[in-house]
């Protein structure tokens, strides 16, 4: 799966997200300041939402649990208050290739796809809210775009039935395990649903709303691909997402420790760390003459230990090799051993 330049794989770098959604408040100024941490954290991607308010929900939607204590009558008060208008995208989509970063949005409604695809998004993601939104899907579907689902407050056998209707390519589609719940506590994330939805043999992801680092380490451990995480200015800013994202102070330190850790995944044991070549040269042990002998001495298995430090010597698996063989030199106790000292070996 390829989104702008990146390639997406599992022998890769995780495509890392930088999930803003409405924690900008309305504000544009706000969205560019996230930009820029998003940028300086290095994620590849930053992610809003584009909302056509009337063609999302009825007039008197109510409020999700988490969203209550913001002090408003509905969900239409609610988004109202913390949307962004199309022609805000714009200059955030510019602003985007100005800092040289992927620009995405999730779309709410077919209005807003269809907008954002004018904007020329390299790819769309469909949140959890509109998984089974087969309208918007198949609107989507037409512009031949990457395609990202998320999963959540979804069963497994719902979301097979939806990615059987939806019919993409594996090259196109990715998906996203996500637990609908903010912030989500890590004993409740079903981190156990990625090893599922691998099965299904698509790019697979993880939309983290859980606090810190460690649930979405523990998804790239089990192959997750993409990672995406909320982020905000301040988690006691006013608004419902907040409370289940990462702060920008703490971006840097994220994408480190899951690239680290990827890098890790992928490195094979076919070579030695700069470090480790160091430290064996001291922790490791070496053959090592027990004894002085003269020259012409055939060597014997008692004539023969294995001492630190290694320096550059014979490893003692090894020692076979020395056994019955004749020194052309005479060589004194706890030297090393080496091939030079014999007539043949």
């Amino acid at each position: 799966m390829k989104i702008g330049k990146k390639i997406i794989s599992k022998n890769s770098l995780p495509f890392l997200i930088a999930e803003v959604g409405i924690n900008h408040n309305g504000n544009l100024n706000n969205a560019y300041r996230l930009i820029d941490y998003a940028v300086e954290a290095k994620f590849d991607a930053v992610k809003f939402q584009t909302i056509n308010v009337e063609k999302l929900m009825i007039k008197n939607a109510p409020l999700a649990e988490y969203q209550r204590t913001n002090k408003l009558k509905n969900m239409n008060e609610l988004i109202h208050k913390y949307n962004l208008k199309y022609s805000d995208f714009v200059k955030i989509q510019k602003y985007c290739s100005k800092k040289n970063i992927i620009f995405l949005s999730t779309p709410f409604d077919i209005d807003s796809a269809v907008f954002l695809n004018k904007l020329k998004v390299p790819a769309f993601k469909i949140s959890s809210s509109d998984n089974d939104n087969i309208f918007l899907i198949d609107t989507i579907k037409k512009f031949n775009k990457p395609l990202i689902i998320s999963s959540g407050m979804t069963k497994f056998h719902e979301l097979k039935k939806i990615i059987n209707r939806v019919k993409i390519e594996k090259k196109r589609l990715a998906i996203l395990h996500c637990t609908s719940d903010y912030p989500t506590e890590i004993k409740y994330s079903m981190l156990g649903a990625i090893d599922q939805i691998k099965n299904l043999g698509y790019p697979i992801g993880f939309s983290d709303h859980t606090i810190g680092s460690t649930a979405a380490v523990s998804a790239v451990t089990k192959g997750c691909s993409i990672i995406e995480k909320h982020i905000t200015l301040d988690k006691d800013m006013e608004g419902p997402d907040h409370k289940a994202s990462l702060e920008c102070k703490d971006l840097q330190k994220f994408v480190n420790i899951i690239c680290d850790v990827k890098m890790s995944l992928i490195s094979k044991r076919n070579h030695l760390t700069n470090k480790e070549v160091s430290t064996k040269k001291i922790a490791k042990k070496a053959l090592y003459f027990a004894k002085n002998f003269k020259k012409n001495h055939i060597i014997k298995n008692k004539d023969l230990v294995a001492l630190r430090p290694f320096q550059n010597g014979i490893s003692p698996i090894n020692y076979k090799d020395f056994i019955r063989k004749k020194l052309k030199v005479s060589v004194k106790s706890e030297t090393l051993v080496k091939k030079n000292k014999f007539y043949s070996i």
